[in-house]
Parts: C-alpha cells; sequence; structure tokens
C-alpha cells in the first residue's frame, strides 16, 4: 500500500512538472500564402519579436510562451478548418486574427461556439464592433480603431483648423475604372470647399497629376498615398509648395516619437533589418495584451482569459489606453500629419469615448519625404461624388440633399 501511494505520488509529482514545463499556447491566423503573403508575414515578425521579449523576461505562469499560426491565405475554404485546428488540435485557449477581413467576419461564429476569445488586431471594419460585446459575439475583442473612430478623429483634427466644408471623394463613391480627374475636380471646385478629402488609392496618381493641372490651391486631406501623390506632381510643382497644404491620417507611423514606439522599432529593425509596418505593430501589441490577460487570469484557460481581456487597463505604446466597450477594446488614437506644417499632430481620444482629444506636436516634417501610405478608409457616403459635405459642431459628416 505504502508503495503504490508513493508510486501515485511520484506520478502526480511528474505530471505536474511536465505541465509546468510546458509552453504557454496562443493561437495566429493570418495570411501566410498567396499574394499578400508579406502582410501576413509582418504580422508574424510582430508576434514573434513579442513572443522572444516575453520569454527573455521569464514568460508567463512561469512558462514560455509559444504561438501555433493558421495560414488562412485569406480564403473562407482555409481559414475556417485552419481556425477550428488551432482550437481542436493545438488547443490554444485564445486567438490572434485574421488580417484578411472576411475570414474575421467568417471566423466570429466558430470562436463564439468553441468560447474561446479573439483579439482583432488588424481588421478595421466597424460592423466588428457593432456585432460584438453585449448582445452579440462575447468572445470578439477589437484592438485597432474602426473605420468610424479614424474617421471621427480627421474630422476632429480638421475642424480645429477653422474649416466649415470639405468636398468627397473617394474609389468606393466613383465608377469603377474611373479616370476623368480634371472634370471631376472642376465639379467639386464649384462649391468652393476648405479642404478636398480623398480616398483614392491606385487612382491617387491620375488624381494628383490631374490636380496640379487645374491650378486649383485647396488643401488636400484624407486617405492619401504620399508615394504616389510627390511621384505623380512635377518637381517644379513640388518646389513651389504645390503640395503644402496635403495632410492625411493614420494610426501609426514607425516616425511617432514616444518612448514605446521608439523601443518598438528599434527592436523590430535590429531583429530583422526591415522597417515594422503598421500590422508588425498592432500585432505585436495585441500579443503582449493577450499575455497581459493570461497572467492577470492566472491560467491559460479561455473562460479565465476572456474575463481577463474585459479587464484590461494595458496602455497602448501611442498613449492610448486600450478601452472596454462592453466586451470590445479599441486603441483610441490615430495620427494626422502635414506636408509643409512642420509638425506631427497627435490625437487620442480620452476615456470619455465623446469628449475632447488631447494634442501633442512633433517636429517630424520629414514623414512627407518618407512616401508613406495612409491605410485607413474614410467613411464616404454611395452616391455623393463630388458633393460638399458639412463639418458640423457634433464632429459628425453629413452630405446636403
Amino acid at each position: 500500500m505504502l508503495r503504490a501511494t508513493l508510486l501515485s505520488a511520484t506520478l502526480l509529482f511528474t505530471a505536474a512538472a511536465v505541465r509546468a514545463a510546458e509552453p504557454v499556447r496562443i493561437g495566429i491566423t493570418t495570411v501566410l500564402s498567396g499574394p499578400t503573403a508579406d502582410r501576413g508575414q509582418s504580422e508574424q515578425y510582430g508576434a514573434q519579436l513579442a513572443l522572444d521579449q516575453i520569454n527573455e523576461a521569464g514568460g508567463v505562469l512561469g512558462r514560455p510562451i509559444e504561438a501555433f499560426y493558421a495560414d488562412n491565405a485569406c480564403k473562407l475554404d482555409v481559414g475556417i478548418p485552419g481556425t477550428k485546428r488551432l482550437i481542436e488540435q493545438a488547443h490554444v485557449p485564445v486567438l490572434i486574427g485574421a488580417l484578411c477581413t472576411p475570414v474575421t467576419h467568417a471566423i466570429l461564429p466558430v470562436v463564439q461556439a468553441a468560447k474561446v476569445p479573439l483579439v482583432i488586431a488588424t481588421s478595421a471594419g466597424q460592423d466588428f464592433v457593432d456585432a460584438s460585446g453585449a448582445g452579440g459575439n462575447d468572445y470578439a475583442f477589437k484592438t485597432i480603431p474602426s473605420e468610424v473612430d479614424i474617421a471621427r478623429g480627421l474630422v476632429r483634427w480638421l475642424k480645429t483648423q477653422g474649416l466649415k466644408s470639405v468636398a468627397v471623394t473617394a474609389t468606393e463613391i466613383l465608377l469603377a475604372g474611373f479616370a476623368d480627374f480634371p472634370t471631376l475636380l472642376q465639379r467639386l471646385k464649384v462649391g468652393a470647399p476648405d479642404v478636398l478629402l480623398t480616398s483614392l488609392g491606385g487612382a491617387s496618381a491620375g488624381f494628383f497629376k490631374a490636380y496640379e493641372a487645374s491650378g486649383w490651391t485647396v488643401p488636400v486631406s484624407g486617405r492619401v498615398d504620399f508615394a504616389a501623390a510627390l511621384g505623380a506632381v512635377s518637381p517644379g510643382f513640388r518646389a513651389a509648395g504645390g503640395l503644402s497644404g496635403l495632410s492625411g491620417i493614420a494610426v501609426f507611423s514607425t516616425l511617432v516619437d514616444r518612448p514605446g514606439v521608439r523601443d518598438f522599432v528599434a527592436a523590430y529593425q535590429a531583429h530583422y533589418g526591415l522597417v515594422p509596418t503598421q500590422r508588425s505593430f498592432f500585432v505585436y501589441e495585441a500579443t503582449y495584451l493577450v499575455v497581459d490577460a493570461i497572467r492577470r487570469a492566472g491560467v491559460d484557460e479561455p473562460a479565465a482569459i476572456e474575463a481577463a481581456l474585459k479587464t484590461t487597463t494595458m496602455e497602448s505604446r501611442l498613449g492610448g489606453a486600450m478601452l472596454r466597450m462592453s466586451t470590445i477594446m479599441r486603441i483610441r488614437r490615430c495620427l494626422c500629419w502635414g506636408c509643409g506644417r512642420g509638425r506631427w499632430e497627435w490625437w487620442r481620444r480620452s476615456r470619455g469615448g465623446s469628449a475632447d482629444c488631447t494634442l501633442s506636436t512633433f517636429s517630424r516634417n520629414e514623414v512627407c519625404e518618407m512616401g508613406l501610405d495612409v491605410w485607413q478608409r474614410l467613411q464616404a457616403s454611395p452616391g455623393n461624388s463630388g458633393a460638399t459635405a458639412i463639418l458640423e459642431e457634433g464632429g459628425g459628416i453629413t452630405f446636403p440633399g
């Protein structure tokens, strides 16, 4: 009997030791194949950098932490079963993903049914916010600002510039293949707006060529592809200050002069010899967020991690808090910059959600020389191409008629 008792105790001790040595697992679904695989790779790099730093500092719960990846290829028939494998075979208690918006949508019911929390780090759609939280998917958490957050941030910044009206044009409200920008600019000019908001993507070069030829000096802002804008106009136009009123909005840039961002950029470049992308940064932060939740939960079990995520007080390296809106967490900050103004202006929405923003100014005029993209879509009203939009006191955008 004594021998049996000693044997049982030994087996229990051995099992506990093996359990203690096992890594804590997190699952990451992203795009690792296909034409946009480089984007998923940048997410993978951001996550791995965070994990390396965390493990060097001792891991979590006294154990190392390890990421299990599932390539979703930005395809539903790949992303859904890949997510199920992470949950059912790799037994991950928490997920980060999925980069590709359609896949993110498709796996929401999967994580809800499995009761495994998902941190949405790089899908910016407002519909993820609307579908989550109380009365919706209790296992979806969102850290990147939504498109509505970003549009509101831009409107608030524009209001500080003393503007009364804007003209809006975007690829989303133009017919496919549209290229008659000279005529479009003439139509927009009739309304005499104070600023022209654009979201043109691949049509940016054609637009800015027409902008130079039009002789119109209205400032341009919105989702601006700075590289395309600078490359489309003539050197003489640029030297004469033709783009001095150009500004844009983004949620991240490597030029943000804050200690946490500087440290991240330096570590990423030392690790990979590359400049980090927005996706790298947001998955890096999401990894730290998840590990913080596991640490506070005290166990690596889905229910405990989900409860810990709901009460997070973790600060972003960009300076804003990861807020809890029901079960939705969003980093409430965006960046507004301007060419020729000699400054960076950084906004962080306060905890009140609709209260005033906090402004910090940084000397980063060189952003205009870097050709950085603005990653987020402005909210544009369908069918209003060329219409003048009014900035109302409440901060919203409305379209006459």
